[in-house]
C-alpha cells in the first residue's frame, strides 16, 4: 500500500488512545512509487510528531521509515531499534496518568 494512503487519523487513535488500545509508539513503513505519497506522508508525520509533543506524549514515539517490499532485513532492524527507543522512553505518559486515576 502507498504510504500516503495512510490516515492520520489511525495514528492520531492509536496512540493518544493508547491508554484504552495499548498503544506506546507508531511505526508508519512502507513506500510509495510515486513522490507524491512520500511527500505527503513526510509532512503529514511532521505535523503529526508536534502534535503529539504539544499533547505531552512525545513525538520522537511516532516514527517514519521508508521500507520497500523486499527489504525484510531493514523492517526487522528498524522495529528492533523502535523498540527499544520506546522501551528507553517507558510507558506513554498518558498511560502514566490512567494508572494514577
Amino acid at each position: 500500500m502507498c504510504s500516503g494512503r495512510v490516515s492520520p487519523h489511525f495514528i492520531m487513535e492509536g496512540i493518544p488512545e493508547g491508554r484504552r488500545r495499548g498503544a506506546d509508539r507508531c511505526l508508519s513503513s512502507g513506500e510509495c512509487h510515486y513522490s507524491k505519497g512520500n511527500y505527503l506522508t513526510a509532512k503529514r508525520v511532521a505535523v503529526l510528531k508536534e502534535m503529539l509533543a504539544f499533547m505531552g506524549i512525545g513525538g520522537e514515539r511516532l516514527r517514519l521509515e521508508y521500507i520497500a517490499t523486499s527489504e525484510s532485513g531493514k523492517l526487522s532492524q528498524v522495529f528492533t531499534s523502535f523498540t527499544e527507543h520506546v522501551r528507553g522512553l517507558g510507558p506513554s505518559p498518558l498511560k502514566r496518568e490512567a494508572a494514577r486515576g
